[in-house]
């Protein structure tokens, strides 16, 4: 139904209405910009009577009372937007200064004014009474008026931090660490599009960088004798973030001499003497969080309120290609469901022991047949492991591949079995299904971040206590391969 008329076309409209003793109601304003008082005002009018018309001033009328720049909408947006409201009958755009040509050709019963009226003060009053009508006040307590709120916006544009041009994301390392720190480059992108965004890097992290669309500037960091190579870096414009909290990252920031240096509170940092290099830390927060979450928050001071997980990485070609053929050599089928036990990690504290990676495959062999299994290690000590427990449980070494191949990897996997490293971050990011195998870390904090995902854990008193070295890690050799078998085979029954 189409509410808007001329004057001519509501007077037959509402003569029918009067002859069928309805109550006829007129409210009248800009609505130029509709805020809770004008639900408020329109929800009362209509429910002192049977049929609301509202009348709506024009554009040359609403110039007139509110001045240049006003009204923010044209007459018709605006008489589409009072339509909309079901307590509306009519609408009809007048451009009278007041109503009072309005009130004598369709004589309403009620003239519904806003509470910023009284009855003595309302401006047609008289012409109200002559006609036969009464006013009344309609909408409750005053709230704020369209004035108020263009003033609160203004106000608040002023005061948001002008879009950086230039950002500088300082995550040098680890390879976890920098896939963790991928979705606060993302959500940089999304709020900035126009920015542009350089990330500073050692060499190993440079191919996760690589695959990564939408990032203008990778810029390598090599230590040197002295210092850091750091050509590239320097840049007074730039807004820099500082991801690691580490005094040599720190002090990278400090030496790009961007003039904004973000950081986390001293608590959040590693090392709290880097708090030293930044112009503006931000409020402590949580280390039982996901440090994903955590990293986000980093971004609030450049007016980012942003929680969106999200990792836009983008295998190559050719990497995916090569560990296809790989697989084919390796003997999958198509279609097979492959799991892919990652034996490896940085820290001698997170890895499970041969015994224990060797009883867990041969309980998901015999519980689920038909699966393949395959063993990703990350350098000469823990290739060593992978061919004593493939020797073990007839199960194939997966040859060396680079960074980038390995996640191209875990992409074809069904399943990723895996300590808290690299492999089982990226697996993460790329949404492939994970068990996560939790010692000396935190799994809220480094651990799966999605519900489907499962973790084994036995925390003891010292955890999390992020120890390198341990004469008993307890807290590891606590889980039995029966439970990360069973754990596995829930998840690959999930999907």
């Amino acid at each position: 139904m189409n509410k808007l008329a001329t004057l001519d076309e509501l007077k037959p409209i509402l003569a029918r209405a009067r002859k069928d003793k309805k109550t006829i109601v007129l409210a009248n304003g800009c609505f130029d910009l509709i805020h809770v008082g004008h639900v408020r005002y329109l929800r009362d009018a209509a429910s002192r009577g049977d049929v609301l018309v509202v009348a709506i001033n024009s554009d040359k009328s609403v110039r007139r009372l509110k001045g240049p720049g006003r009204p923010l909408l044209p007459e018709e947006d605006r008489a589409e937007i009072i339509s909309a409201f079901s307590v509306v009958d009519h609408v009809l755009i007048f451009g009278e200064p007041n109503v009072e040509r309005v009130l004598t050709e369709l004589k309403p019963d009620i003239h519904a004014k806003g509470s910023d009226y009284t009855e003595e003060t309302v401006p047609e009053r008289d012409t109200v009474r002559r006609i036969g009508g009464r006013v009344a006040i309609a909408g409750g307590p005053k709230v704020r008026n369209t004035s108020d709120v263009i003033r609160t916006i203004a106000l608040s544009s002023a005061s948001r931090p002008r879009p950086p041009r230039n950002i500088l994301i300082i995550r040098l390392s680890s390879l976890g660490d920098i896939i963790h720190t991928i979705p606060a480059f993302a959500a940089l992108r999304r709020g900035f599009p126009g920015a542009k965004i350089s990330w500073a890097v050692a060499p190993p992290g440079k191919p996760i960088l690589e695959c990564l669309p939408g990032l203008d500037e990778i810029l390598v960091i090599k230590r040197g004798k002295l210092l850091w190579n750091t050509r590239g870096l320097h840049q007074r414009d730039r807004v820099a973030l500082d991801f690691q909290g580490l005094i040599k990252s720190g002090l990278l920031a400090e030496l790009s001499r961007a003039r904004t240096r973000l950081g986390f509170h001293k608590n959040n940092l590693k090392e709290s003497l880097a708090a030293i290099f930044y112009t503006q830390r931000i409020p402590q927060v949580s280390e039982d969080m996901s440090v994903i979450r955590k990293n986000l928050k980093l971004l609030a001071p450049l007016g980012i309120q942003d929680e969106r997980i999200d990792f836009p990485l983008r295998i190559p070609a050719a990497a995916s290609a090569k560990v296809r053929t790989e697989l084919r050599r390796l003997g999958r089928n198509p279609g097979q469901k492959m799991v892919v036990c990652n034996l490896g990690a940085a820290w001698k504290t997170k890895r499970w022991s041969e015994e224990r990676w060797t009883a867990f495959i041969l309980a998901l062999k015999k519980k689920q047949p038909g699966l393949l299994i395959l063993l990703l290690w990350g350098n000469t000590e823990e290739a060593e492991a992978a061919k004593a427990v493939g020797t073990r449980t007839s199960s194939p070494v997966v040859p060396f591949l680079s960074v980038v191949e390995v996640m191209a990897l875990l992409r074809e996997a069904s399943l990723l079995v895996s300590g808290d490293t690299f492999a089982l971050q990226a697996a993460c990011a790329l949404a492939v299904p994970v068990v996560g195998i939790f010692g000396p870390t935190n799994p809220r904090r480094n651990g799966p971040f999605r519900k489907e995902d499962f973790t084994a854990y036995h925390p003891k008193e010292c955890a999390p206590c992020y120890k390198r070295e341990c004469r008993r890690a307890e807290c590891l050799e606590d889980i039995t391969a029966e439970e990360v078998a069973g754990l596995a085979l829930k998840r690959l029954r999930k999907g």
